[in-house]
């Protein structure tokens, strides 16, 4: 209230077009605007909404818009997302050029400047008649038919629709079914998204795009006449964001702006941002007076609606959000942290100084900020200038900081694993992981590397280190370790914890498990541990050593060229009678009870099993490359492949399997011999 004072918004509304129609309603601030309702009886019914029971089909005449949303489980664990459409007249009965006039005097045009075609398209969805009562029919994906409204008063429309079932990241369009020579938005996008994970909020106007939310002219000459711009440094900001969090993760744009700009906003978010749902004011179709109120006047208490809708959809979320400090995000942020503890987990706000704006210093100030997250821990919200501060800061949110290796690289902080332990559980051997094995070759101290890496936790690899496989060489030999606790090991991996030597590639993750978070933690019962320890070993039994024998299966001594013959007789076996029966057995496991929600093997959540059966289909991709995409293509496995999808996915293993950390496939268990290529 105050900035509108001090920069005179109301003058500037007053001074603005307010088209009148037939029946009125107001907006505080705001003079009347009027709805064209087109007969006695479409005014009445028009006041039950979706309960019309004589909806109008559209017509060519008329401007569809549908709005872009993101589909989440619901409380019955079906699929559904809210669909928003909108319905409008697409001549508007009022004089066009002379609101255009009117606005371009506004804002200091000469009345025969180029720049009144800009202002002609961008301002006419400010006056297109809304069309009350209308039913919009669309078609989402394929086969799915929709019926969205009939639409409101307004000329809104607001559906929840059950959807068919998909996958965390799938997109599906819809398209509205109408009339050839209908215009507007005809089609709209959906994201799928998990129940956990990450979502980001963020404000649109002076956040991502320069709005000018503190200057009733800086608002008309952004919306109306200058090109959008974004704000310096965010598209790169969001891209990175979006990249860490995966195509799973929703993003929510959040604005105070009327629904008459959502074509203008969609098509900038389209340019400049990550895909997601833009979330508009529905008190739309209002003045051109309506859209400076709506950008100033009762924006936290709409911002902190809007984000309880997004938290009755996806309560298990972890949230970022993005704000600025020209309007009320950081209270709006401050609101929603306390009313929904643990939800959101990181806000940022931009220190907006680039705008020479009365009162933008009592903005900026400490103590506003100080006030607007009292409660709030400080490691939570963070004040920021430029974007660049940003990326340290999601990053050390997403994981735990992580030391230095051998090798002195610092690993990128990516995401925890979503339903795991954000961190490794103490213990009196608080000290970092030591991993021995070969160099030169993934093997089976792969599987504890994904585990490590997935967990974020720290550890060196002999792998990695100078004169690593003497060390590899001193355990095999007995010379390590050399103390009265520890048995003499076998062969490698070997992980030394502290004081503790274990080796078996099972035995180490069944170790392992609990500390990284990737066994469900139960307080009555250690039960999980020996479901996950079964399904792990069960895929290191059929797709780790059964094609290591593929390749020797007389004798390991003996040399691939030995025994090429046996080598073929025993691949065309695996290949079509072994390998199927392993894949077909996990398919079982993943349609099961017991897998839970999720792409997962056991209790929706991500586990140590997982990480191996990556390992064994990613190995096995290598080394039967046309049995693997005939089975994947067969859709018979389509659970199996899934999860390998999810897994590979995951932001740590995506940089993982990036970085020089990935050993190579070579002369391994996992081996690649064109005669061996063998057709299933």
């Amino acid at each position: 209230m105050k900035t509108r004072k001090e920069r005179r918004f109301a003058e500037t509304e007053a001074g603005l077009p307010t088209i009148t129609q037939n029946t009125a309603f107001k907006l505080p601030g705001v003079g009347p605007a009027k709805l064209p309702i087109p007969s006695r009886l479409g005014d009445v019914l028009s006041y039950l909404g979706p309960y019309n029971p004589r909806p109008q089909q559209v017509s060519d005449s008329d401007a569809v818009w549908l709005f872009d949303n993101v589909a989440h489980r619901g409380p019955r664990g079906k699929w559904e997302a809210e669909f928003v459409a909108a319905v409008l007249a697409q001549d508007p009965s009022c004089k066009v050029a002379d609101v255009v006039s009117q606005v371009a005097e506004m804002a200091g045009l000469a009345k025969d400047a180029e720049e009144t075609a800009t202002i002609a398209r961008r301002i006419t969805p400010f006056l297109m008649d809304i069309q009350p009562g209308r039913l919009v029919n669309a078609s989402f994906g394929p086969d799915t038919k929709l019926k969205l409204g009939p639409g409101g008063r307004n000329g809104i429309s607001s559906d929840v629709k059950q959807l068919p079932s998909g996958n965390a990241g799938d997109v599906v369009t819809t398209t509205a079914q109408v009339p050839s020579g209908t215009s507007g938005v005809l089609e709209m996008k959906t994201l799928y998204t998990d129940p956990e994970g990450w979502a980001v909020i963020s404000d649109v106007d002076d956040t991502i795009k320069v709005t000018m939310t503190s200057d009733p002219i800086g608002i008309l000459r952004s919306t109306f006449i200058s090109t959008p711009t974004p704000i310096a440094g965010m598209p790169e900001l969001y891209a990175h964001v979006h990249k860490l969090l995966g195509p799973q993760s929703p993003f929510f744009y959040l604005s105070a702006s009327p629904y008459n700009l959502y074509p203008f906003l969609h098509n900038f978010r389209s340019q400049y941002y990550p895909f997601g749902e833009l979330i508009l004011r529905d008190a739309s179709w209002l003045t051109i007076p309506g859209l400076l109120s709506n950008l100033t006047l009762g924006t936290e208490d709409y911002k902190v609606d809007r984000m309880q809708k997004i938290h009755s959809w996806l309560p298990k979320k972890r949230v970022i959000c993005i704000g600025d400090s020209t309007q009320s995000d950081p209270e709006a942020y401050g609101d929603v942290w306390r009313a929904f503890p643990g939800w959101v987990q990181v806000i940022l706000i931009r220190k907006v100084t680039d705008i020479a704006s009365v009162g933008i210093e009592a903005k900026n100030a400490p103590e506003r900020f100080e006030k607007a997250f009292e409660g709030v821990p400080s490691n939570i919200w963070h004040v920021f200038e430029d974007p660049a501060e940003c990326y340290r800061i999601i990053e050390d949110a997403l994981s735990p900081p992580l030391v230095p290796r051998l090798n002195n690289r610092c690993l990128s902080h990516t995401m925890a694993s979503d339903g795991a332990a954000a961190k490794r559980q103490k213990s009196s051997k608080d000290v970092p992981y030591q991993l021995i094995y070969w160099p030169g070759i993934p093997g089976r101290g792969e599987h504890i590397r994904l585990a490590l890496e997935e967990a974020g936790a720290e550890y060196t690899d002999t792998a990695h280190i100078k004169d690593g496989v003497n060390q590899v060489l001193a355990y095999i030999n007995g010379e390590l370790p050399d103390d009265s606790d520890n048995i003499p090991t076998c062969a490698p991996p070997i992980l030394k914890h502290g004081d503790l030597v274990i080796h078996q590639t099972p035995n180490i993750l069944l170790y392992l498990g609990p500390r990284l978070g990737l066994v469900p933690s139960s307080d009555d019962s250690d039960d999980h541990i020996y479901r996950v320890n079964a399904l792990a070993l069960t895929a290191l039994d059929g797709l780790s050593n059964e094609p290591h024998d593929c390749h020797h299966p007389i004798a390991t001594g003996l040399y691939y060229e030995d025994q090429i013959p046996e080598s073929k007789r025993k691949s065309e076996d695996y290949v079509k009678t072994r390998l199927p029966k392993f894949l077909g057995y996990f398919e079982r496991v993943l349609s099961s009870k017991a897998s839970g929600d999720g792409p997962w093997l056991y209790a929706g959540q991500l586990t140590y099993a997982d990480l191996v059966l990556f390992q064994c289909l990613d190995g096995l991709k290598f080394m039967f490359r046309k049995a693997m995409a005939k089975y994947e293509k067969s859709g018979d496995y389509s659970r199996v492949f899934k999860l390998y999808k999810a897994v590979k996915e995951r932001p740590r293993i995506t940089e993982y399997l990036a970085s020089d950390r990935r050993q190579k496939y070579s002369m391994g268990i996992y081996r690649y011999y064109e005669e061996l290529d063998i057709e299933p």
